[in-house]
């Protein structure tokens, strides 16, 4: 036995199939149900021989859910085997088959996928470090008023040049009595020699220097 469905539109056509071995006797046999209002004089609910097989085929509105049985004409009533279903029937100890259509042609819910917003980073351009030269190269600055030079913001030889020998000497009073020592007169000179890339002219310099004064 066998029950298939192919659905168009509103409605569902409904092949119902026996195999011949699976009939009770060879005598025609009668597809009942609430589509046909159970009538077995509706010359219209006999099945139809094909081969070795009994086939029905009958268009239902879809939504709802039909109660059946076959009849065989000299064996009386049995059931389908391959029914969606059994419901009792208003004969005790019966059941009844069911095509069951109650979900057939339901419009599928649309489930909108969640889209993934693409969020753009933010690529934070590196910050370029102020350009530092190496005052050491002053005869006069070692290192450690390099470092005081720089964290005055005078870390080029270019701002070195443009500040004055009184603010320079103010900046080493400040760092302290062992700077105050140093005579920053000259830097600014060697400096803008060196910012202009005249290492000759201020090694010539440095040569008549005596620890940059």
């Amino acid at each position: 036995m066998a029950l298939t469905k192919q659905t168009k539109g509103s409605q569902t056509e409904v092949t119902f199939t026996i195999a011949e071995h699976e009939a009770p006797s060879t005598a025609p046999i009668l597809l009942l149900g609430d589509f046909n209002d159970w009538q077995t004089n509706d010359s219209s609910c006999q099945m139809e021989k094909e081969g070795d097989t009994y086939v029905k085929r009958i268009k239902l509105k879809n939504g709802k859910r039909y109660e059946y049985r076959y009849l065989s004409e000299d064996k009386g009533w049995f059931n389908d085997h391959a029914a969606d279903a059994y419901v009792p029937s208003p004969y005790e100890g019966i059941d009844n088959g069911v095509v069951d259509l109650t979900t057939v042609g339901e419009k599928k819910k649309v489930v909108k996928k969640a889209v993934k917003k693409t969020v753009k980073k933010t690529v934070k351009k590196p910050v370029k470090k102020a350009k530092k030269d190496d005052l050491k190269k002053i005869e006069g600055i070692g290192p450690k008023i390099a470092s005081i030079l720089t964290e005055k913001g005078i870390g080029t030889f270019k701002k070195l040049s443009a500040t004055s020998a009184a603010k320079l000497e103010g900046i080493l009073k400040e760092a302290g009595p062992r700077y105050t020592m140093h005579k920053p007169g000259s830097w600014p000179k060697q400096a803008k020699l060196a910012d202009q890339g005249k290492w000759a002219e201020l090694k010539k310099l440095q040569d008549k220097l005596d620890g940059g004064k």
